[in-house]
């Protein structure tokens, strides 16, 4: 079962509408260096009031490391390992 979104603005369901790469900026600017071919984002529109809403996948996003602790694999911007608490700052 397919969960239901909810409007922010109005509580209306929102439906996707489009499935696209969302490009923002000059080649040059940061964003674009972090990543180069755009973000994959869906787009949900509100059936009732018409706001349009963006999401992406985090994932596409942030690095991903592997704990020296616990060998399990999580997002490189915890200060510590989520699963067995392993402190990366710790010297």
């Amino acid at each position: 079962m397919k969960d239901e979104m909810k409007c922010l603005r109005c509580g209306s369901e929102m439906e996707m509408v489009k499935d696209l790469v969302l490009r923002i900026g000059e080649p040059e600017m940061l964003m674009m260096r972090k990543v180069p071919n755009g973000i994959q984002v869906d787009v949900h529109q509100c059936l009732g009031c018409g706001k349009l809403e963006f999401y992406h996948h985090k994932d596409e996003l942030i690095t991903k490391i592997k704990c020296p602790s616990c060998g399990r694999v999580h997002d490189k911007d915890y200060p510590k390992c989520p699963y067995c608490k392993y402190d990366y700052g710790r010297k």
